[in-house]
C-alpha cells in the first residue's frame, strides 16, 4: 500500500519535494533509526487521485530506489521499480 525507498538513497531531497501527501521523511526523522529517507505507509497513497504514477519515483534520480512495497494497490509485484 504503499512505495518504498531502498539504501540506495542518495538523500537528494526530491522525492520529499514531490510527495503530495508528506508522507516521505528524511534520515533524521526515520522512525527506523536507519540513514534512509522513509515512507510511513498509513500516509503514502501512491499518488493515487494525485498523479498517474507515485510522483516520488518520477523525481528520483537514482534508477531502482523507490519500489513498491508489499500488498500495493496498483497491482506492481513487490520489489518492482514504480516506474514503468
Amino acid at each position: 500500500m504503499a512505495v518504498k525507498i531502498l539504501d540506495t538513497c542518495i538523500s537528494c531531497g526530491a522525492c520529499i519535494d514531490e510527495c503530495p501527501v508528506e508522507a516521505i521523511v528524511d534520515d533524521e526523522d526515520n522512525p527506523t533509526g536507519e540513514s534512509i529517507y522513509y515512507v510511513y505507509p498509513d500516509k503514502c497513497v501512491e499518488c493515487e487521485g494525485y498523479h498517474d504514477v507515485p510522483a516520488c519515483a518520477s523525481a528520483c534520480p537514482t534508477e531502482g530506489c523507490i519500489v513498491w512495497d508489499e500488498g500495493n494497490k496498483k497491482g506492481k509485484p513487490a520489489g518492482s521499480n514504480c516506474v514503468d
